[in-house]
């Protein structure tokens, strides 16, 4: 038996997973853990990360550290993505990551993100030789992943990422309707956009992960305290969503608090999130939506073990 472990930095939040192989592909999980940073917070308008969210991030990094130690110090593979890919100071948060947490971060292009991401999802849900799209929402940017059984046929980053979104559309709670509206109008451009890019073929399956999507399955199933085992594989129609969306605008941010499936920090930023899913659905004819718990954190498990899900 050894322990593994990754952390996956996000311009939202970040996660640590520790899974103990038994070296014949299967895993137990021994820790997961994900703190909302916003590291990506402003990058817009400033280019470059805040010392705040920088300063927030370390100590979630450092308390991951202490987690680590705790579970015997297994290899440690991190990642960053969008916010840390982007910023002009995102070397300088790398290496105050390396002298204050001791963790080397590996900045990796987005087209890695998605192959990695990929290999996650496919690590719990048949893909047999199904054509899918698997849409991974983050804060910076989502990922659109097109894809014929475990090969990928095509995909595309795009800059709809909830806290981008969030700082350029949603600025009341309750959601004010021309608002709203802008939003949705631009996003159904970019979506236009991605889905020529993704041409090769129509997907059969919408599978979607990260935060927006199992934050959705945990209120539509009222799932509290968050279980990843009862949101993984959850199925969430068009219908399912919209009514969800309808609600949630209707809320002040203390009303969305109130519900105890609504992790603290998402509630201003589930509006633009499941506006995102929403038209994603619209746009590629997909109804329902497949749940995936398991993505990006995973990903950089396997391929650190050598097993290859996607190609």
């Amino acid at each position: 038996m050894k322990n593994f472990a990754s952390i996956d930095i996000g311009s939202n939040t970040v996660r640590l997973l520790i899974l103990e192989s038994d070296g014949a592909g299967d895993f137990q999980l021994l820790a997961s853990r994900r703190v909302i940073t916003r590291l990506g917070e402003g990058m817009d308008k400033h280019g470059k990360l805040m010392q705040s969210r920088m300063s927030e991030t370390l100590s979630a990094l450092s308390r991951f550290r202490q987690d680590c130690m705790d579970h015997g110090n297994p290899p440690l593979f991190a990642v960053a993505t969008s916010a840390v890919r982007e910023a002009s100071n995102g070397k300088e948060f790398v290496r105050l990551a390396r002298e204050k947490t001791g963790i080397e971060i590996e900045i990796i292009p987005w087209e890695e993100e998605a192959r990695l991401t990929l290999e996650g999802v496919f690590w719990k849900i048949p893909h047999e030789n199904r054509k899918s799209l698997t849409l991974d929402i983050g804060g910076g940017s989502t990922e659109f992943i097109l894809s014929e059984g475990k090969s990928i046929a095509g995909f595309c980053s795009s800059s709809l990422g909830v806290v981008r979104l969030t700082e350029k559309f949603i600025h009341q709670h309750p959601i004010d309707n021309a608002e709203y509206e802008k939003l949705t109008l631009y996003l159904r451009n970019e979506l236009q956009a991605v889905k020529k890019k993704l041409s090769a073929f129509m997907p059969q399956i919408l599978i979607g992960t990260a935060g927006t999507v199992t934050t959705l399955a945990a209120l539509k199933e009222n799932i509290y305290p968050y279980d990843p085992e009862k949101i993984h594989g959850t199925l969430l129609s068009r219908q399912d969503i919209d009514t969800l969306i309808q609600d949630l605008k209707g809320k002040s941010l203390d009303e969305r608090l109130a519900l105890k499936a609504l992790e603290r920090g998402r509630e201003d930023l589930i509006i633009a999130g499941t506006a995102i899913v929403l038209e994603t659905m619209r746009t590629f004819q997909c109804d329902p939506l497949l749940v995936s718990e398991y993505s990006l954190r995973e990903g950089i498990i396997l391929k650190a073990l050598g097993g290859s899900t996607a190609s």
